[in-house]
């Protein structure tokens, strides 16, 4: 810059001492690109300005124009981009306009529009942008203009971030259309990714990676390859390979453009670390994919809300996925609503969609209803306007138009080589001859044609009946397991009801009890009924009949070990238990074994109403396994005290109950007592 800075100073004494005009303020202009590309944008636009005045007082029109155009540009290009910036830049862009319009300059006057409608798109203002497009394709048209494919392009752009997935789709294939008949390949992988985006919209996720692979081997043919796109194509590429179950191979390719083009700007970093995240979730390593999505939040973060605006909130959502996915339910929520905190017009209509439907899900498991409510109800909208009978049946319309136009150019094709064989022969009759072959060819191709398309339309029918008639089993299958857990949750609460019941008739049997050990016997009882009472109680309150969290089921044994024997605060528990969840069964032998090693500690380990602490420990190891202890540091038991030949009710008791956990018990007799399970945690299948 210091160098052009200097060479344009000598031009410009030069220009000015010959008084040329011209050469004047065409240094000026190339003064004000220097200034731009150093950021120095208010100088710059003074020095335009400047040229605009003197092109105005000369009536040099065109070129006042074409300077309109260069400001538009240059702030359409500004970093970090804003609304307002964008605003400027579109206004640029239409004085340009308006003068090419005012010299008859059609195609010049198509491109200010077009590059207006783009400013338009980069704001959200998604219905103007679609309106100028068209007027500019409609130029386009009249003036014969054929390099159409940067016009769809934009469209395509357009239509899915409305979430018209069917306008998208035929917008990417007219774009590649044009690209192709008019052999301009400068950006095929652009719009071969956009063509692979609308059909990933569209699920059909075979058709993506086959057109993302293409896009990606021709970035690596270019020596000047944009790596922004190599990164994008790739993370795009990684998630369609995981949506066909490729998990290994979307994190082998990942992999492999890292090594190959080490990313060293941060948004090119914070890309693909959204790819790696991604792909090693798919591969079962959480901590990885956790560690990656926050980085590259940071990095997105770190960017601002410039060029990467769209990044930013698609990362959010990503990041909102994973949580929800491992049931990290305020950590989804928080990223969901940052995912849509951006204008409107700017995020993907089906990534909005989405994002309300997982804050349905999560409001719902939270028993937020009247929230979860509001948000399915966002969802439905948008999934109605999108995937509506209309909409759909354009797509399927379009899909198969777009099949007979390959049909029509194959026909082309053929009909090509028979005229180039009509050029060798100059008899007339031949000629004749040939033709009626031709016409016969085509007509037979059209019966065959039709008889396959009327089998395909019978085989469409059949299959639909039997998609109907599974849907109806599902329903019923549906229903049966509804009325299955509203049995047992029924079963449960009058097990509840009847274990408490029991529990009143032994307090009411203790009352007139003077004998201690029977009056001891009978309040283990109550304590082992309510640790199973309890159980059932949690199991009818859920949704899910088959299970217990342990956090809280023995937190509730605990608090209710503090009122029965009212402690006072003379023994303190702590206690280290993870949120694990256990089938009942497993959950009522730890719920029991709990209970006869506290209630045996608060009696005997701390004699004379000693203080002293009860600590509790249970959380998973390795191997599916789980470590249940529970230790007192209270006065112990004898030194000479066998625990193997011991044949009291309590030990006797752990160790059954231990043995149906199908775990190993172990007492340890040193600075107090400690019970330590250790067992294989039980698998409940998910119905």
């Amino acid at each position: 810059m210091d160098s052009a800075r200097f060479n344009f100073n000598k031009a410009s004494i030069l220009s000015q001492k010959i008084k040329n005009q011209d050469l004047i303020h065409e240094c000026l202009f190339y003064y004000g690109e220097v200034l731009f590309e150093e950021n120095n944008y208010t100088m710059a636009i003074k020095n335009f300005d400047k040229i605009i005045a003197f092109y105005q007082k000369n009536n040099r029109f065109e070129k006042e124009a074409k300077m309109w155009e260069v400001l538009g540009a240059r702030l359409f290009w500004k970093f970090p981009r804003s609304f307002n910036t964008l605003e400027k830049s579109a206004n640029y862009f239409d004085k340009a306009s308006l003068l090419y319009k005012n010299l008859g300059l059609q195609e010049k006057y198509a491109y200010a529009v077009k590059s207006k409608a783009d400013a338009h798109l980069n704001q959200g203002r998604l219905d103007l942008a679609e309106k100028e497009l068209l007027q500019v394709l409609d130029i386009y048209n009249k003036i014969g203009y054929k390099k159409l494919h940067f016009t769809y392009d934009l469209l395509a752009d357009t239509q899915r971030l409305k979430g018209d997935l069917g306008k998208s789709l035929n917008y990417s294939l007219l774009c590649v259309k044009s690209m192709e008949s008019t052999g301009d390949y400068r950006f095929a992988p652009d719009f071969y990714e956009q063509l692979a985006v609308a059909y990933k919209d569209l699920g059909n996720h075979q058709l993506s990676i086959e057109l993302l692979k293409k896009a990606i081997s021709i970035l690596k043919s270019d020596k000047e390859a944009d790596f922004a796109n190599l990164y994008e194509f790739t993370d795009l590429l990684s998630k369609e390979l995981c949506e066909v179950n490729q998990h290994k191979e979307a994190l082998h390719q990942v992999q492999k453009i890292i090594k190959e083009y080490p990313p060293k700007e941060n948004v090119h970093k914070a890309r693909i670390l959204g790819s790696l995240a991604y792909c090693y979730n798919k591969n079962k390593q959480v901590e990885l994919a956790e560690s990656n999505y926050l980085k590259m939040i940071h990095l997105y973060e770190k960017k601002g809300h410039g060029f990467y605006i769209i990044n930013l909130s698609e990362a959010y959502f990503q990041l909102g996925k994973f949580y929800q996915e491992h049931k990290k339910y305020e950590k989804a929520k928080n990223n969901f609503e940052k995912s849509l905190n951006f204008s409107k017009g700017i995020v993907e209509l089906n990534q909005v969609k989405e994002a309300n439907l997982y804050l349905f899900k999560i409001d719902s498991v939270q028993g937020k209803y009247f929230s979860a409510i509001k948000y399915f109800q966002k969802y439905k909208n948008l999934n109605d306007s999108i995937f509506n009978e209309k909409k759909n049946k354009q797509i399927e319309e379009l899909q198969i138009l777009y099949g007979l136009e390959k049909k029509e150019k194959e026909f082309s094709n053929l009909k090509l080589a028979m005229d180039a064989e009509k050029e060798k022969t100059t008899q007339a009759q031949n000629m004749i001859k040939f033709g009626a072959g031709i016409v016969l060819l085509l007509l037979a191709c059209i019966v065959v044609f039709w008889k396959g398309y009327q089998s395909k339309q019978k085989n469409n029918k059949l299959l639909i009946s039997q998609k109907n008639e599974i849907d109806q089993k599902n329903s019923a299958l549906q229903k049966l397991v509804s009325e299955k857990e509203s049995l047992m949750k029924e079963i449960h609460h009058r097990v509840k009801n009847n274990l408490q019941i029991v529990m009143s008739l032994l307090s009411s049997q203790s009352n007139t009890l003077k004998n201690k050990e029977a009056f001891d016997a009978i309040q283990k009882s109550q304590q082992r009924l309510y640790a199973i009472s309890l159980l059932h109680q949690k199991l009818y309150k859920t949704d899910i009949v088959r299970e217990i969290e342990m956090k809280n089921y023995i937190d509730d044994l605990l608090h209710n070990f503090a009122d029965t024997f009212d402690l006072e605060n003379r023994i303190h528990f702590e206690i280290e238990v993870e949120a694990i969840e256990l089938d009942e069964a497993q959950a009522v032998s730890v719920g029991l074994i709990l209970n006869e090693t506290v209630t045996n500690s608060i009696k005997h380990a701390f004699p004379d109403k000693n203080q002293g602490t009860i600590a509790i420990v249970f959380k998973s190891q390795d191997s599916n396994k789980i470590l249940f202890q529970i230790s007192d540091n209270g006065i112990g038991l004898p030194e000479d005290f066998c625990f193997d030949a011991s044949s009291t009710l309590g030990i006797s008791l752990i160790k059954g109950l231990a043995e149906q956990l199908d775990g190993e018990v172990s007492f340890i007799n040193d600075n107090g007592l400690t019970v330590r399970v250790e067992f294989i945690r039980s698998l409940v299948l998910k119905q």
